[in-house]
């Protein structure tokens, strides 16, 4: 999945960030924060001056500005929209060329050490406009770090191949009770199973199951012998309507036979809601997100139908989901805002993760427990990349980070996957950026590789007090040569 992004006049991009392209949607470390926000008794609120629309409003703004050459107000409405989406990469580059231009060095340094600090790449030398950051040794200093971040770190393996005919595959799930992985694809809304990894079959499809229609997440349930599908209808989509009508649903499939066993269903009609991320806890409840609302619902064991858990407007566009080792916290990814936590037995309360100024939380798609740390992959940043967070003792902050891959050559949007012991595996690989609005590509689709990286071997990274300050003292020294 990508980021849907807005050109403003001559190819100058602001990611909106709900949705990656044709998507669905289109403090202190380790401390516990104040609670954030509580679970609605309804539906989120919305407002004229909610944050999305504040959004709308000042990109929009930004784009007039631009149009317009007003550099000044194109800065102005560049800051407010960096307030409102602090990881987005676009603005935060779009800051540092406009106050280059504006002669703002001193803003234009301090947002290029931010970025460097989030390990960002970008390769300033092709940007003209900050020609005047130049002349100065910190520009060279930050542009060769920077160029470095968008090189290849880490060693990842090819575990499997997903063939071009298997479109837009975006669900990968673990069955340990048959050692099979299971793959699901949107465009004909197949679900796929191996054993070894070389040779992929059709375990069910929407040709033969009618309520299946694109899918969009996986989760087994081994325990209690059930495959859960979150399952919608989009553009891309190529199958048959649902018979009844409804654009998104819960399935519970029999976990040997792929066999309904029930199907939950959530809307009908024009109804907006789309089902994406599941994760199980382990009582059988099941959590699912909504793609196109900013919901998470859940089904408790023996209920008969999805309920709201959680929600809240401020949230932008909700992607991965994880739940603590010990089932009491659950970890959402918002694609723009970063990691959420809320309290999973419940949903009465939730906390932003804390996280370092060093952390960039963008463009989280997958996001996994394991032995304490969270593992995310982003691919709404450069360099796209997989990380491993280590948590304080609360699970309500990260005290460290540590890159396990970015950067590798055989990524192409890396989405969605699952743990196994210290692996992570995942697509290495997305679609949604090959093919238009009804899935169709403007050329032979790629294959996806299914990759995979060890969890356990990275070294845990947080830029040290003593080299911040000396990069301030460069760019300080740097102003005072203007």
């Amino acid at each position: 999945m990508r980021i849907l992004a807005l050109t403003i006049m001559l190819g100058a991009l602001v990611a909106a960030g709900s949705a990656r392209a044709g998507e669905p949607g289109s403090g202190q470390p380790g401390s516990a924060p104040p609670p954030l926000i509580a679970a609605p008794e309804s539906s989120p609120k919305r407002s004229t001056d909610h944050p999305a629309e504040q959004f709308s409003h000042w990109l929009r703004r930004a784009a007039e500005a631009y149009q317009e050459q007003d550099i000044e107000q194109w800065v102005a409405a560049s800051r407010q929209l960096h307030k409102l989406r602090p990881y987005n990469q676009d603005i935060m580059r779009h800051l540092v060329e406009g106050n280059a231009r504006l002669g703002n060095l001193s803003e234009a340094f301090a947002m290029m050490l931010k970025m460097q600090q989030q390990g960002l790449a970008e390769n300033w030398d092709k940007i003209e406009a900050v020609e005047p950051m130049r002349r100065h040794d910190l520009y060279s200093h930050l542009n060769g770090l920077m160029k470095e971040a968008g090189e290849p770190v880490g060693e990842v393996t090819e575990w499997s191949r997903l063939e071009s005919g298997q479109a837009m595959p975006e669900a990968l799930a673990y069955d340990k009770s048959g050692d099979r992985v299971f793959a699901g694809t949107v465009r004909d809304g197949l679900i796929l199973v191996t054993s070894d990894g070389e040779n992929w079959t059709r375990f069910v499809s929407a040709d033969s199951l009618p309520q299946l229609q694109a899918v969009f997440s996986l989760a087994v349930d081994a325990e209690r012998g059930a495959l859960w599908v979150a399952s919608g209808r989009v553009s891309q989509f190529h199958g048959r309507p649902h018979p009844d009508g409804v654009r998104s649903s819960l399935l519970r499939l029999d976990l040997e036979s792929g066999e309904l066993e029930q199907e939950y269903q959530l809307s009908k009609g024009g109804g907006r809601n789309l089902l994406g991320n599941l994760v199980l806890a382990s009582d059988g409840t099941v959590f699912a997100n909504d793609m196109e609302l900013p919901f998470v619902y859940w089904l408790r064991p023996g209920a008969e139908a999805l309920e709201p858990f959680f929600g809240h407007a401020n949230l932008a566009s909700l992607r991965g989901m994880a739940l603590s080792g010990d089932d009491r916290l659950l970890y959402v990814a918002d694609y723009e805002h970063g990691i959420f936590i809320v309290d999973a037995k419940a949903g009465k309360q939730a906390w932003k993760l804390a996280v370092p100024d060093t952390l960039n939380e963008g463009g989280i798609d997958g996001l996994y427990w394991w032995d304490g740390h969270l593992v995310t992959i982003q691919n709404g940043i450069s360099p796209q990349r997989i990380m491993r967070l280590e948590l304080g003792e609360d699970g309500l902050g990260v005290t460290s980070v540590a890159p396990l891959a970015a950067a590798v050559e055989s990524f192409d949007t890396p989405t969605f996957g699952f743990v196994r012991d210290d692996d992570l595996f995942f697509l290495g690989g997305s679609h949604w950026h090959h093919v238009d609005a009804q899935g169709v590509p403007d050329e032979p689709l790629p294959e996806v590789p299914v990759l995979r990286v060890n969890i356990a071997d990275a070294a845990n990274q947080i830029v040290g007090e003593h080299i911040l300050q000396q990069l301030r003292q460069q760019m300080e020294s740097g102003d005072s040569d203007q």
